[in-house]
């Protein structure tokens, strides 16, 4: 499966995609960009045609408009614009930890748009993030931290993300690694790091109007599962399972649970 590319105004946007069927777009976490999906791609492309987007400050994709802000209503639109260019006017959305945050302000910008909306461990409350992703937000230090980022750091991060190490995406991890050589993807990232906040997208919750499935692990060490309340508070229509000796990436760290609640939310019910 290759790459393919489409340009907007905003951006021109690397994905990849495959499949037949009603559309889903995957949004990933930070740092992580399509790759990460590279197991779920295969997964819902019997079902589904599936996109899995680089966002911008992630992956392939580069900013074209001078005047982009990189915070999160930023993307929001980018995701409308990449959408419009392939004349999709309506999809499912998974997102996984900040893919999941940028999926929610999608929905509450443009809820029309917006199917069903599956979030993994996502972000999007007005939380601080884990220490790693603190010290990018740091003038110098931060762009020394991405610069200097050897492929041990892309593990670690990637490690921490799953309870089954045996399972850690080792191809992922040399992609983050020689992805952050390129001075115009670390500025970008770091961009995107110190723009986004998520107090208007906590706010608003309550206008997110599709279906909505929260899936989270109950050894997530970076977005602790005590924060699912949070969404289930103001989402109570909201279909939310915690999965047991699950990391992070809970996707990958463990497919069987993940996929066993995701497949058929994500299927068009048939009335």
């Amino acid at each position: 499966m290759s790459d393919l590319y489409v340009d907007t105004s905003i951006a021109r946007f690397r994905y990849r995609s495959t499949g037949s069927g009603p559309p889903v777009l995957l949004l990933p976490g930070s740092g992580g960009w399509r790759l990460s999906f590279h197991a779920m791609i295969e997964v819902l492309a019997g079902h589904h045609t599936v996109y899995a987007l680089d966002p911008p400050g992630q992956g392939g994709t580069v900013v074209l408009d001078a005047t982009f802000r990189h915070d999160v209503d930023a993307i929001a639109h980018s995701i409308a614009a990449f959408l419009n260019a392939l004349d999709l006017p309506e999809v499912a959305i998974v997102g996984h930890s900040w893919g999941g945050g940028f999926a929610l302000r999608f929905a509450e910008l443009f809820p029309a748009r917006v199917s069903r909306l599956a979030l993994l461990a996502p972000g999007g409350l007005d939380v601080g993030d884990a220490w790693e992703f603190r010290l990018m937000r740091l003038p110098l230090i931060g762009e020394l931290a991405v610069r200097l980022m050897p492929l041990w750091s892309v593990r670690h991060l990637l490690r921490k993300s799953f309870v089954h190490r045996d399972r850690v995406p080792d191809a992922l991890a040399r992609e983050a690694a020689a992805a952050m050589r390129s001075p115009r993807n670390r500025a970008t990232m770091l961009k995107v790091e110190r723009s986004v906040r998520w107090t208007a997208t906590e706010r608003d919750l309550h206008l997110v109007r599709a279906p909505v499935l929260l899936l989270w692990g109950d050894q997530d060490r970076f977005l602790p599962v005590d924060l699912l309340h949070r969404f289930t508070d103001r989402l109570p229509a909201a279909e939310a399972h915690v999965l047991t000796g699950c990391g992070h990436s809970l996707h990958d760290d463990c497919p069987d649970q993940t996929y066993r609640r995701l497949t058929p939310f994500l299927l068009p019910r048939r009335l």
